[in-house]
């Protein structure tokens, strides 16, 4: 196997520990070389790059350049630190001008630009790497008597160009998730506009979370950290601005695995980190 690092420093991480611990599980699980790729730079999420699009490059560059050094390829458990990371890249392979700024910015930080990196998802790690049939081996509790309500959010339109989400239903289907009908799929999960309207983000995440759960969803699940923050640790809020009860558990793709594979420890999955209770075991 090649080597990687594993990205975890996702935002606001007291809220995103369940995910961060269940990665971890999953890729000691599964023998895969892949340490956390320590000082990097947090996420800092691709609306980001519309306020300070130089800050936003030099900040993934030097991520990328930390992980190139050390010959190692990045591994995202998110969309989120998925999207940006990728997408730096690209711009500045495809632009020598703004590749320049960039290496000059570092310098100055005696840091020298380096892009020989490859960016992966998880989904691309756990199928490309580990393979389908390993995979399928492992799988010891099918989710054959559950539905999920799959949450992509506004940003997926941004991933698409690299992120497959092809890739994540065939996840799903191997081990045998059945996927609800909704409508917010691609919706807004609200956190884009926390900041500035706390009340107009808890309306949009509610009005997706009521739209899963009218949907006869068995619980949620959502690849972004973002998602995962408003409809998990946020949801009792939620509750209180839509003045309907929930209740919906959220999961990341990591955490869902892991209990296909029959891993039953909450604490090592991470699922005791939760707001809502995990009630699938």
């Amino acid at each position: 196997m090649k080597n990687y690092f594993l990205f975890e420093s996702l935002i606001e991480r007291e809220k995103t520990a369940p995910m961060i611990t269940a990665a971890r599980k999953l890729i000691e699980l599964l023998g895969i070389d892949a340490p956390a790729l320590k000082g990097a730079k947090n996420d800092l999420g691709s609306e980001f790059m519309g306020l300070d699009r130089l800050k936003f490059l030099e900040h993934y560059a030097y991520n990328l350049t930390l992980a190139a050094t050390e010959k190692r390829d990045i591994v995202c458990i998110e969309q989120s630190s998925f999207i940006c990371h990728a997408h730096t890249k690209e711009l500045l392979l495809n632009d020598a001008n703004l590749k320049f700024e960039i290496a000059q910015r570092l310098e100055k930080h005696n840091v020298s630009l380096n892009l020989e990196v490859n960016v992966l998802s998880l989904e691309q790690l756990l199928l490309e790497e580990v393979g389908v049939e390993k995979l399928a081996s492992l799988v010891k509790n099918p989710f054959t008597n559950f539905q999920a309500a799959l949450f992509l959010g506004s940003n997926a339109c941004r991933a698409k160009k690299y992120r497959k989400e092809a890739l994540l239903l065939q996840l799903l289907d191997l081990i045998k998730l059945k996927r609800v009908k909704h409508e917010s799929t691609y919706e807004s999960d609200g956190f884009e506009v926390y900041s500035a309207s706390p009340l107009l983000a808890k309306k949009l995440a509610s009005k997706a979370m009521l739209d899963m759960f009218d949907n006869a969803a068995d619980f949620v699940l959502t690849s972004d950290a973002r998602s995962f923050i408003l409809f998990d640790f946020y949801q009792k809020e939620l509750e209180k601005t839509a003045g309907r009860e929930i209740g919906l558990s959220v999961l990341s793709l990591a955490e869902l695995l892991l209990l296909a594979f029959v891993e039953t420890n909450k604490k090592s999955i991470g699922l005791e980190q939760h707001k809502v209770a995990i009630t699938l075991i």
